[in-house]
């Protein structure tokens, strides 16, 4: 289960929000927020986005004939000024007390849902169901198809191509992609993850109807912005249909949550939602989460912040492979920290077979330098992961506790991919 620690603040503050803290008249400011919240609960709930707008990648999606670099740009995760959270608290009172002052009757909530709805709605055409057939032979050696398939969601184009990430599923009979109309289409495997169980699909719509080729994208939004409490949009398979929808809140946020390889947010929601193929829009329809089963163990729905993962898509639709050692890591606790124990990162986990697991880093290895580079928190330790790159030969230096303290092991190892 991830561990949850110290909050970011988001990155921005709304607009209306700025000019509410200039305007003089503290009366007036209750009456224009209040009017606000009414829109927001009556549908109007889209406000300014920090999204990051796919058209970024959609001029720069892989040809045929030739390959070009995408790059998608990151978001910040900087804490916001003293002066800035003082007026944020002072602006969220206020809100609070004009949201206390409406009328959620029946009539309001109902026009609320559908306001809801219709956001999801509109991005319904990007959504695509992902068909794969495997093969295999029973005991009289007769060849078996088998088909399964799951949601996927399209977040670019450019030219005669869609850009599609989905669930990671089996190849070996060739993958179909099939549109909101009807219609379906081979798929081209670009690239996939293991650790997130993702791929990315690219497929050609060359041949297609014009409305296939109209489909405007889902936008890559801010998963930073997110907060407790807020309105989320379940769209793809969340109750194990393909094209179905759901409506629910975010219950918590796990800011700081340990992942292999580094570490990101952890979304958590007040649905059951399916794991496979289920993705989370904010309540302006932009891509936020993608629903994965962090925890085997657990029954709760769980997603990943699409701000963390933007890295990893980046790589995947470009061809390139994500380093791969395959530990998970913790902060340590300096304060806390029994003395002498040196500096790094604490191993918590090595997966079964990962590079790391085959050189004989263990769980209670203190991680404390990769190539020449220090290691000195979870956010280094990710940072030096991103930059690394597959099949790269590389020192990783440990500190292993014994019985006459800590000892020094250095083990040279070949990154590997996470494809």
């Amino acid at each position: 289960m991830p561990d949850t620690k110290k909050e970011h603040e988001p990155d921005e503050k709304n607009p209306f929000i700025k000019q509410t803290i200039i305007e003089d008249n503290k009366e007036r400011n209750k009456k224009v927020i209040s009017a606000a919240c009414l829109a927001i609960v009556f549908g109007m709930v889209a406000g300014p986005s920090m999204a990051l707008t796919s058209h970024i990648i959609n001029k720069n999606i892989l040809s045929k004939k030739t390959k070009t670099t995408i790059e998608i740009p990151k978001e910040e995760t900087t804490v916001e000024s003293s002066e800035e959270a003082e007026s944020s608290e002072h602006v969220e009172d206020i809100v609070a007390s004009a949201i206390e002052s409406i009328d959620l009757n029946e009539k309001n909530l109902v026009q609320m849902y559908e306001s809801l709805s219709k956001v999801a709605e509109k991005k319904d055409n990007t959504i695509v169901k992902i068909s794969a057939v495997t093969t295999d032979t029973d005991w009289f050696n007769n060849t078996l198809q088998n088909e399964s398939s799951c949601s996927g969601i399209i977040i670019a184009k450019s030219g005669d191509s869609l850009i599609v990430l989905a669930p990671n599923m089996e190849k070996e009979g060739g993958i179909k992609v099939g549109f909101y109309d009807g219609s379906n289409q081979e798929a081209t495997v670009i690239g996939s993850d293991q650790l997130t169980n993702l791929m990315i699909l690219s497929v050609d719509i060359s041949s297609m109807e014009e409305k296939i080729k109209s489909i405007e994208p889902v936008v890559l939004g801010n998963s930073y912005q997110l907060k407790k409490g807020a309105f989320i949009l379940a769209v793809g398979s969340p109750v194990g249909v393909s094209r179905s929808i759901d409506i629910g809140n975010i219950t918590a946020i796990d800011k700081n949550a340990s992942f292999f390889d580094g570490y990101g947010r952890v979304i958590y929601c007040d649905k059951h939602l399916d794991s496979i193929g289920t993705f989370l829009l904010d309540t302006s329809g932009n891509l936020v989460g993608v629903v994965s089963n962090l925890d085997d163990s657990s029954s709760i729905s769980m997603a990943y912040g699409i701000s963390d993962l933007k890295v990893l898509i980046e790589n995947m639709t470009n061809g390139v492979g994500s380093a791969y050692l395959g530990v998970r890591a913790l902060d340590i606790d300096k304060d806390k920290a029994p003395e002498g124990m040196p500096s790094g990162i604490y191993v918590s986990e090595v997966r079964t077979d990962s590079p790391a697991y085959n050189i004989g880093i263990q769980s209670g290895d203190i991680i404390s330098m990769i190539g020449n580079e220090e290691v000195n928190s979870i956010t280094g330790f990710k940072n030096i992961m991103e930059k690394l790159k597959p099949n790269q030969v590389i020192n990783i230096k440990v500190n292993r506790s014994g019985k006459d303290g800590f000892t020094e092991l250095n083990f040279e190892t070949t990154i590997g991919a996470r494809s």
